[in-house]
This record gives structure tokens, C-alpha cells and sequence, in this order.
């Protein structure tokens, strides 16, 4: 979808504009869908969302790279959208589909969080590679049976038998037969060190093969 030759993202979430509001301001809250767990974390939640952004409450955040989060009624819930500017070249073009791309997950973790509320803090896995979204998607059916909870020619994100989301990224289309990067974010609340601990191991092996490029070979 575009906005004046613009990209905008959008998606429906089930909580009112308010809770929305809270969760893309309150850099707590934002912890808990935005990205995934590293020592930096907080100081880019910080740099985006608080030092280069402009709040316009109850419903507009302009950003510094000269998008704008939206929220907008939507009978019992929010439609929330992420406008972004006009690309001046191919080169811009082609950043703006990756920042599309990431917002497009980002929504995807928010709805979930918002919708499901998960009691506890959120603790992720995060894993990158190289293969194609064939493999990707082989890597992502080792979680067993899952429900769908979004998808796009470049994502996949489920949700697993013990209720983890699990966001498949590529930065090709799934249904590319050529290899690239390929990222998996696995979101669990409310484990503690051990079985946070556990999980890197169980998903490290699952991911063994993209992690190394066997798995194009």
C-alpha cells in the first residue's frame, strides 16, 4: 500500500487506541514486542522512540527518518499503520522495503502481545543465516504444529504449541528458490534463565544448518 509514493504498513489490533498508544511511548512497554533482546536494546528503543520522536497524542508519532505512526479507530480496536516517505532513488527503494519489512514484524509482535497478553517479561531468541524461504520455512516446521498468525511474501509468524511467536524473516521472497538472509525471532514471556536458556539450545540446533550456509549448498 502507498502514501503519496510512500509505503504504508498497517494492521487491525484488537485493543483500544489508548492501550496502543502505551505501547508505542512507554519504553517498557515497547521492550516487549520492539526487536529482540541485546545489549543495546534499550538504548535504540530510547534513540527512536523517545529522543527522535515527536509524539502528536492521542493518535500521530512522527519519526526522524520522516515516517509517522498512525492510530485510527476501528470499532472495537486500532488500526495502526506506518507511513513512510516517498523514496528518492532505487537505493532509498530498496531501504524502504526492509524498513516496511521490519515494521510488518514489529505490528505482528504488538498485536500478539496486546491480544494474547502474555503474563511476564518477554525473553527472545534471535537467529540469522543464509537459505532460501523453502528452507526457512522447513526450519520454522520444526516447531511442530503451530497457528498462523501472520504472513507475507516475506514472513511467516506462528504461534507454537506453548503459545511462543515465532517471526520467519527473508530478504527474499519465500517463494525464491535463491538463497539469502533469513532471520528467525523467537518471543516466550514469562520463562526464567533456565528455560530461556533451554530455548536457545533447542532453537541453535533446530537452526544449525542456515546458521552455517549447509543448508544451500
Amino acid at each position: 500500500m502507498t502514501d503519496s509514493d510512500g509505503t504504508v504498513v498497517e494492521t487491525s489490533v484488537q485493543a483500544p487506541p489508548e492501550r496502543v498508544w502505551s505501547a508505542l511511548t512507554v519504553p517498557a512497554e515497547i521492550r516487549q514486542w520492539f526487536g529482540w533482546e541485546y545489549d543495546g536494546l534499550d538504548e535504540e528503543i530510547r534513540f527512536i522512540f523517545v529522543d527522535h520522536a515527536e509524539p502528536a497524542p492521542p493518535d500521530r508519532i512522527a519519526m526522524s527518518d520522516g515516517s509517522e505512526l498512525r492510530l485510527d479507530s476501528d470499532g472495537d480496536g486500532t488500526r495502526l499503520s506506518a507511513a513512510l516517505p516517498a523514496p528518492a532513488d532505487a537505493a532509498a527503494a530498496a531501504e524502504q522495503q526492509a524498513i516496511a519489512e521490519g515494521w510488518r514484524t514489529f505490528f505482528a509482535q504488538l498485536r500478539f502481545l496486546l491480544e494474547r497478553r502474555p503474563e511476564g517479561v518477554r525473553r527472545t531468541v534471535f537467529l540469522s543465516g543464509t537459505g532460501t524461504g523453502r528452507e526457512l520455512l522447513a526450519a520454522l516446521g520444526t516447531a511442530g504444529s503451530t497457528d498462523e498468525w501472520f504472513h507475507s511474501p516475506r514472513q511467516r509468524i506462528v504461534v507454537d504449541p506453548d503459545g511462543r511467536l515465532l517471526a520467519a524473516t527473508a530478504e527474499r521472497p519465500l517463494d525464491d528458490p535463491e538463497p539469502g538472509t533469513v532471520n528467525l525471532t523467537v518471543s516466550a514471556f514469562g520463562i526464567d534463565d533456565a528455560e530461556a536458556a533451554r530455548l536457545e539450545r533447542v532453537w541453535a540446533a533446530r537452526w544449525a544448518p542456515l546458521a552455517s550456509g549447509e543448508a544451500s549448498a
